[in-house]
């Protein structure tokens, strides 16, 4: 049967997160949760966590508001090294705020004897994104703003507002906008389903291109175009299919995107050939979640 080994990349609502693992949990895959929060929650994540405790079970309290930045890519990279100790055949990344719409069994049965990639990817510039098409992200070097480190200051001000806001870095205009060795600048979701060899290309990509590394650590939204421009630049592009078999909703008007489900998208959610769909919030609305659980048994 497939392995997995899974990243998820957690902030908020400890026990959705434990009832998220309880949905995929296997004694054979492995786990790497980052928690991105302030040690002051580190206690309720433990607790909430401890049932999972073993040697393939990993728990860290890295990179706190990291979003926006080079170590969100970081994070993954972590994750991709640990399970480099591991046999596994696919690496699954996650937020706090994914969940699963189908059985682990289903989504384990098409991944197996599968070597194709999952992986939403486009060129840039890219129509759809702000900023001269997303070309924005890296024509100019980005700081994080010292505001961002205050957590009021970003509930209060920042929350409402759009992704891309800039008020959360500073930018530097970049003298030199091109990519090293005249790469392909490609971007995408943050969330895929790797086979190993992708994985250890990966790894060995930006272990060995230092300069290429450097240069994603001071764009926008590196977590968007890191692992999409090394893949696609390589010779696994052909083998990565352009779905992230992920549901997200960012139709939805006057909310922040992507939009939160609820019991209001239930018919859609039910009806999606999607494995995964995010995000939910078990706070505002835990009886979508029951009834998805409901579904696939």
């Amino acid at each position: 049967m497939t392995k997995i080994a899974y990243c998820l990349l957690v902030h908020k609502n400890p026990q959705q997160v434990n009832r998220l693992i309880r949905n995929i949990y296997s004694p054979s895959d492995i786990f790497y949760v980052n928690v991105f929060g302030d040690n002051s929650t580190k206690e309720s994540w433990l607790e909430a966590l401890k049932e999972f405790e073993s040697d393939s079970f990993f728990v860290v309290f890295k990179y706190a508001n990291s979003w926006g930045t080079f170590e969100l890519v970081d994070t993954l990279l972590d994750s991709m090294k640990e399970f480099s100790r591991f046999d596994y055949d696919y690496c699954i990344d996650l937020s706090g705020q994914c969940y699963p719409l189908k059985s682990v069994k289903e989504i384990k049965q098409f991944l197996h004897n599968n070597t194709s990639a999952y992986m939403e990817n486009f060129t840039i510039p890219a129509p759809h994104l702000a900023g001269r098409g997303g070309l924005s992200r890296i024509y100019y070097y980005y700081y994080r703003h010292p505001l961002y480190l205050s957590r009021d200051y970003v509930i209060n001000k920042l929350s409402k507002t759009a992704k891309c806001d800039s008020r959360r870095f500073i930018r530097i205009p970049r003298r030199n906008r091109q990519l090293p060795y005249n790469l392909t600048f490609y971007g995408g979701s943050t969330w895929f389903y790797l086979p190993k060899k992708h994985i250890e290309y990966i790894i060995d990509y930006a272990k060995n291109n230092p300069k290429v590394t450097d240069f994603f650590k001071r764009i926008l939204y590196p977590d968007e175009h890191f692992f999409h421009t090394i893949l696609m630049n390589s010779p696994l592009s052909d083998t990565v299919v352009n779905d992230n078999l992920r549901y997200i909703d960012w139709s939805k008007k006057g909310v922040p995107l992507p939009a939160v489900l609820s019991i209001n998208d239930a018919d859609s959610l039910l009806n999606s050939s999607k494995f995964f769909a995010r995000k939910f919030d078990a706070e505002t609305d835990e009886e979508i979640l029951d009834l998805i659980d409901k579904h696939k048994n």
